[in-house]
């Protein structure tokens, strides 16, 4: 029986590999992504995220820079909405999404407060404009927020060594709407100081390849999603 549980088990853990490993690869297809492990300032492209003090950018601080972006034809998304409005419909879905995602869970886990417990709230999340002030997931505070982005501060209790932003953003190309394509982006970066031995969780492989799936999924679902609001 004990041989059974354990045979059991060891197939449907590798099944589950097997099975992420795949939609990992496929995600990668869909998205452009790029990464950039070292000191900010010698990334190959500056991170267009607002909110990170500029001290990050020097020798004395370790980042972990992680961005994704999905272009699509301007057409291709409803156009009774101006791109302002859709990138708000998108963020909204996008944070109801990742809510209940196994990282959400574990922030769950760890909320104290009724302010972290309520920004998990699908409710809460589908009303949000996201101002700056506004709490999300518990972890996610918006710290910059412009028609065509916002930034969240990334606070996490338990690794309080850790610092971090996440900035969701699009951008507008071409001069007539026929011609027009939408980029919408994603971006993560953590940051410690240089000498501290303690791993980031990007610096964690699995972590940051669990990183890569969610986000990479939330940009390539919801931008699908925004397709499907012209039906």
């Amino acid at each position: 029986m004990i041989r059974l549980v354990f045979t059991t088990t060891a197939i449907i853990t590798s099944s589950s590999a097997l099975y992420f490993y795949i939609f990992h690869d496929r995600l990668s297809k869909r998205i452009t992504h790029k990464s950039h492990t070292g000191t900010l300032s010698s990334a190959p492209t500056r991170p267009s995220i607002e909110s990170v003090p500029e001290p990050v950018f020097s020798d004395d601080y370790f980042t972990i820079y992680d961005h994704a972006s999905k272009s699509v034809p301007r057409a291709s998304l409803p156009g009774s909405e101006t791109t302002d409005v859709l990138f708000t419909r998108l963020v909204r879905r996008n944070m109801r999404a990742f809510s209940r995602s196994p990282q959400a869970l574990m922030l769950a886990m760890a909320s104290k407060t009724p302010e972290q417990k309520d920004s998990f709230g699908a409710g809460y999340l589908a009303a949000l404009d996201f101002e700056v002030g506004d709490l999300v997931c518990g972890a996610y505070r918006v710290v910059v927020r412009n028609r065509d982005r916002v930034e969240f501060e990334i606070k996490v209790e338990t690794v309080d060594f850790v610092q971090g932003r996440l900035a969701i953003s699009y951008e507008e190309d071409g001069i007539q709407d026929e011609e027009r394509n939408v980029v919408f982006c994603s971006e993560t970066v953590m940051w410690k100081k240089a000498g501290e031995v303690r791993k980031m969780p990007l610096e964690r492989p699995a972590l940051k390849w669990m990183h890569e799936i969610v986000s990479w999924w939330l940009l390539d679902s919801g931008v699908s999603y925004l397709g499907d609001l012209e039906g």
